[in-house]
């Protein structure tokens, strides 16, 4: 067996991530790092930091494994082969270790299918981001996150490749995008337990996120510290489906890419001040933050950026809109005359341009439950 190695990684403190378009070796946004106030204390206590990083193994494979659709390859645990690349950067990306991609794999020893993400890892920066995410992902398997969060099954690299490898589960009935891309086709609008269905998603999603704690699973006691993962990346493109588990004749919701997720350890300790760099969509930032022009967070950002991105998710289903659209929000209609008032009204309070006049995850999960219950849907 090929013996395990880890990438020459920096440390927490000194890492950096990755901005839109291109690397920085420095954050030099002058964002600030937000978390409302003592609604998050009792909550939250005191963090402790994310677990580290398991060793990660080699695996039988070149430097541009999105330019390999048809290899085989071991992570030391499990052999897996490459179905098809379902997303890959140009080859000229690619040869300059900024390129990602996506594969499907199947592993060898069952059928069972799986996504292979790839990560840039040849510089520091793009170290660090995948760690990043990595980390949180560890953070939420090991704690037992729900089947709302998309489940990581193992990540390795092979030292001085350009890229890692993080394998996750698999979700075979597409994303919001596509969901939105589709009924716009088939001029159709989307029913209103497919909106209450996404919301019971994603709030019980962020609500393991930010507090540890399971909303479908009383028998278990909440954790005694937990370090909050913030998602901030919430958009259709990183809301899946899958049939598996599906409720309601609708499949189940999965919140992927924490590939821009950030801890309230690291919050506390001024690390994701520093290496905080968007890999962002321009128009999926809440009012209170956007991207800087040097690269970066402008502006305020925290569980409350999650929730609005949870809001600008369900607008842009119900709206069919690929860009959350603050106008309507403002005039207390965020989805539109298709829907109740009672769903305008709670995704109108989700986007709340103030972000600390908007909800806690739980508080949305109560305000889902109970509306989804009064429509015979199960929560």
């Amino acid at each position: 067996m090929t013996p395990l190695t880890t990438l020459p990684l920096p440390s927490r403190h000194e890492q950096h991530s990755s901005v839109l378009e291109a690397d920085t070796t420095t954050a030099r946004a002058s964002s600030r790092c937000f978390f409302p106030g003592s609604r998050s204390v009792d909550l939250l206590g005191h963090a402790k930091p994310v677990p580290g990083t398991a060793p990660l193994p080699t695996r039988l494979a070149g430097s541009s494994p999105a330019t390999k659709p048809e290899r085989i390859f071991s992570t030391g645990t499990f052999t897996f082969k490459t179905i098809k690349s379902i997303y890959a950067d140009s080859d000229e990306a690619v040869a300059a270790g900024k390129g990602v991609g996506i594969n499907l794999i199947r592993r060898q020893s069952d059928g069972v299918l799986y996504i292979e993400k790839l990560v840039a890892v040849s510089t520091a920066i793009q170290q660090a981001r995948a760690i990043a995410e990595i980390d949180a992902l560890t953070q939420l398997k090991l704690a037992g996150a729900p089947n709302y969060i998309n489940h990581m099954l193992e990540s390795f690299s092979e030292p001085g490749a350009a890229f890692g490898s993080i394998i996750l589960e698999y979700c075979e009935a597409g994303t919001a995008y596509s969901l939105i891309k589709r009924k716009i086709l088939e001029r159709q609008q989307p029913t209103e337990a497919l909106i209450w269905h996404t919301l019971a998603g994603l709030s019980k999603a962020l609500h393991f996120c930010h507090t540890g704690i399971d909303i479908d699973r009383f028998d278990r006691l909440p954790p005694q510290d937990w370090n909050t993962v913030c998602h901030l990346d919430i958009k259709h493109v990183n809301v899946f489906f899958t049939h598996d588990g599906g409720k309601n004749g609708i499949p189940r919701l999965v919140l992927g890419d924490f590939g821009c997720a950030t801890t309230w350890q690291d919050i506390q300790d001024g690390t994701a001040k520093r290496t905080l760099q968007l890999r962002g969509t321009l128009g999926w930032f809440p009012p209170e933050c956007k991207a800087s022009s040097e690269g970066g967070w402008d502006g305020d950002y925290g569980m409350p950026t999650d929730i609005w991105q949870t809001g600008a998710v369900a607008q842009a289903i119900c709206r069919l809109i690929m860009v959350p659209d603050m106008s309507f929000v403002m005039r207390g209609r965020a989805c539109g005359r298709h829907y109740s008032n009672e769903l305008n009204d709670l995704v109108t309070l989700c986007m709340n341009a103030d972000p600390l006049k908007r909800p806690r995850a739980a508080e949305v999960a109560r305000v889902v439950k109970k509306q989804m219950e009064v429509r015979g849907l199960v929560f």
